[in-house]
């Protein structure tokens, strides 16, 4: 009886160990927020008149900031799954995003949120397509994220339409055209 208590007693332990090194090594890197800008459009118009052409460049950063507008509006991702802060990495149509999760409302969790950049008028959509704690690979089952979408029209006058975009390797390139 006294060696299956110490058995026992063992397992517990050394569970608790595995479960502290986990979060331990799961911790975000570096501070993140969702705090964003909104998008300079008056600044993007008045470009596109100066060199005349019907097109705005969204930067890396301004890219980031639409998607964390998005993302602001529905932080928990699922049941007990929060994202706190994020910051985008544009790669041509790829997307990565380092990522603070908060987990049960207890535990602080870094991650790397892999999406697909796609134009599906008149949505910029993001579809994920993995995530990863540090270099591990975390199972689809385990998280897995609706597709982002942000309507640009929204930001345009009633006038203008878009007439395609373009994904640079860090920017987006949209260009316009006039509604009829």
């Amino acid at each position: 009886m006294r060696s299956l208590f110490k058995g026992i007693v063992t397992i517990v332990i050394v569970g608790a160990l595995l479960a502290a090194g986990a979060l331990w090594y799961a911790q975000p890197q570096g501070a993140l927020d969702l705090s964003y800008n909104d998008l300079p459009v008056r600044e993007k118009l008045a470009a596109m008149v100066i060199h005349r052409k019907p097109e705005a460049v969204l930067t890396e950063q301004e890219v980031g900031d639409l998607l964390k507008k998005a993302l602001a509006r529905r932080s928990e991702l699922r049941p007990g799954v929060k994202l706190t802060g994020a910051r985008f990495f544009l790669q041509g149509e790829r997307l990565a995003a380092d990522v603070t999760l908060l987990l049960q409302d207890r535990w602080k969790v870094g991650a790397r949120l892999n999406f697909d950049l796609a134009w599906n008028e008149p949505y910029l959509t993001a579809v994920h397509t993995g995530t990863v704690v540090r270099d591990v690979a975390v199972p689809a089952e385990w998280l897995s994220l609706r597709p982002i979408e942000v309507d640009l029209n929204h930001y345009l006058p009633k006038h203008v339409a878009i007439r395609g975009v373009a994904f640079e390797e860090s920017a987006v390139r949209v260009t316009f055209g006039l509604r009829l």
